[in-house]
């Protein structure tokens, strides 16, 4: 069992192939044969627990049955979990490039590299992707573990005295980042603490310490 998992969303088979094969050794591979929604994404995400992923470019033109091409998945993930390794797949960089202004033009990715990464003489390209992608991996979960532990001294500050407004709402922060990050939804409403209330912040403690548990079980 590899350290991470690359989840493939892709309707070709030989491009899949492709992939499969180039990263089989680096990472634990997961394809997505057919989705019908962000959720289905999201749902996908989790239960295989996906830690980056590739997504092809041209899905609805590919396959008529899912509704948007890979650039709505790319920038839905993004927005949706607040940020997730993850990079688009095209053989025509510079159109995706042009058309999809929302992406960050490097995790546009030629698939033609992708190939070109099956060969020897591109083993030092090939080894290089694959660090990038791994220190994106890194860079997120670590992102996670900070907040996570600035939640952790918010919640043992609060159990020997009162939180400031500021920290409250610090605290409100990071339960959704959080929240965010491992389910792709935000529960707590920006007005939370509109009305300073002892069931509002007993509440709020609730759905802290659950949060908490859920990321022990990950």
């Amino acid at each position: 069992m590899k350290e991470y998992t690359l989840g493939i969303l892709d309707e070709e088979e030989t491009e899949i192939e492709v992939i499969e094969t180039c990263f089989e050794n680096e990472f634990n591979i997961i394809t997505i044969s057919s989705i019908n929604s962000v959720d289905d994404l999201i749902n996908i995400i989790k239960e295989e627990k996906i830690d980056v992923l590739s997504i092809d470019y041209k899905l609805k033109d590919h396959n008529s049955n899912i509704p948007y091409n890979g650039d709505y998945f790319f920038t839905e993930i993004m927005e949706r979990f607040g940020d997730f390794p993850a990079f688009v797949l095209t053989r025509d960089v510079e159109n995706a490039r042009n058309q999809s202004k929302k992406i960050n033009p490097r995790f546009i990715v030629d698939k033609e590299d992708i190939h070109k990464f099956m060969l020897d003489k591109f083993k030092e390209e090939k080894n290089k992707f694959i660090e990038d992608l791994q220190f994106e991996i890194v860079v997120h979960r670590n992102k996670i573990a900070e907040d996570v532990a600035e939640l952790q001294e918010l919640q043992e500050l609060m159990d020997s005295q009162d939180l400031s407004g500021s920290d409250q709402n610090r605290y409100m922060e990071l339960n959704n980042r959080i929240e965010k990050s491992i389910s792709g939804y935000s529960q707590i409403p920006m007005t939370y603490f509109s009305k300073e209330t002892n069931d509002r912040l007993d509440d709020l403690i609730q759905k802290t310490e659950d949060l908490l548990n859920k990321l022990e079980e990950k």
